[in-house]
């Protein structure tokens, strides 16, 4: 919409307004600003009308959400590392504990968890230097943000194969974070290759594969909000970055640390988690099922070997069924924990 109308309606860019027909129907929209836009009047992206389907792109109503301007106050360093940002308990009261903190000067936006804390104060967020980098946000703290209430959705019931999928896939990931480890980080969503589009794949820098624990081709899991997928990874082209990452010409930390935050994801992918838009931060963690599936035959071997042990036991000693089953489950999580050593070390 028009800038200036933008401004007098109390409105900012890079925030989600609902747009709601004459007939009732609802739509959530991205909201930006445009000169070349006539005042009283809108543009809709294609997305946005066939959400709205037939109704009449007329007599809009246009509903503002509960957001505020805020700044970054750097936290203690015991706290850098927690998975919370500390915030006044009048802001947590506003927006709950679950918020999306916005950079409206290019739209790069992240979720973040809020924690009471009444020594903070009013209208600033304790948050480190690592969400300051996903943002692109001045160290000093002079540059005001925008947080809003995170956006949640309904989600619909699962099917039958779903269902399956996840009674198999939980125990196993389960299993597998206990065996072999887990490590979460927060990117930053770019564009991939553009011969990537047509790919189920997704580009992040080899540095960032490693502090993962993974290798290139392991499937990873990407979350935003409460939609999430799983994908193979492969490495961006560290010698020619700058075709796929908007870098800073004329700063070489600058490129550097943009490289390090990038995740390049496809239009598919970015509409199937629903990003709103490039810049979005997204939290990507390796896939424990696919993973433990890969390293099951590594446990071949040492299972035989220990059911063969067990059994020749049983015969030479005469040990009781009960005794042979529970020495059994005893060893068998042992053997798998030393096997998967290696793996954990990864990231350990």
């Amino acid at each position: 919409m028009n800038s200036e109308e933008l401004k007098e309606l109390g409105l900012v860019q890079h925030i989600f307004v609902d747009l709601t027909a004459e007939n009732g129907v609802k739509v959530s929209c991205l909201i930006l600003s445009a000169d070349e836009v006539p005042r009283g009047s809108i543009q809709l992206s294609k997305r946005a009308k066939d959400k709205l389907g037939d109704c009449l792109t007329t007599g809009l109503t246009i509903t503002k959400p509960e957001y505020d301007t805020v700044l970054r106050g750097i936290p203690k360093v015991d706290e850098i590392a927690k998975p919370y940002v500390k915030a006044c308990p009048a802001l947590v009261r506003k927006y709950t504990n679950q918020v999306e903190l916005i950079n409206p000067k290019n739209g790069f936006r992240v979720n973040l968890t809020l924690r009471e804390d009444s020594t903070a104060k009013p209208n600033t967020l304790y948050f480190n230097r690592y969400i300051m980098l996903l943002l692109e946000t001045h160290s000093e703290g002079h540059d005001p943000l925008i947080i809003t209430r995170a956006r949640t959705r309904s989600q619909p019931k699962p099917g039958i194969h779903k269902l399956i999928n996840q009674l198999i896939q939980r125990p196993l990931s389960a299993l597998g974070n206990f065996f072999i480890g887990k490590r979460e980080l927060t990117l930053r969503v770019g564009h991939p290759y553009p011969f990537d589009e047509h790919q189920n794949l997704c580009r992040i820098h080899p540095n960032v594969r490693k502090l993962l624990g993974m290798e290139e081709t392991d499937q990873i899991v990407i979350t935003y909000n409460s939609k999430q997928i799983t994908i193979p990874i492969l490495d961006i082209d560290t010698e020619h970055i700058a075709q796929s990452v908007k870098l800073h010409a004329d700063n070489e930390q600058l490129k550097f640390i943009d490289s390090h935050l990038f995740i390049g994801i496809t239009a598919l992918s970015r509409n199937e988690l629903e990003i709103p838009s490039i810049g979005t931060s997204v939290t990507v963690k390796r896939s424990m099922y696919s993973l433990f599936l890969k390293h099951l035959n590594k446990l071949v071997l040492p299972v035989i070997a220990l059911l063969f042990t067990i059994v020749q036991l049983y015969k030479d000693l005469n040990w009781s069924i009960a005794l042979t089953v529970i020495i059994s489950l005893v060893l068998l999580p042992i053997i798998i924990y030393t096997t998967l050593s290696e793996e954990r070390a990864k990231i350990n």
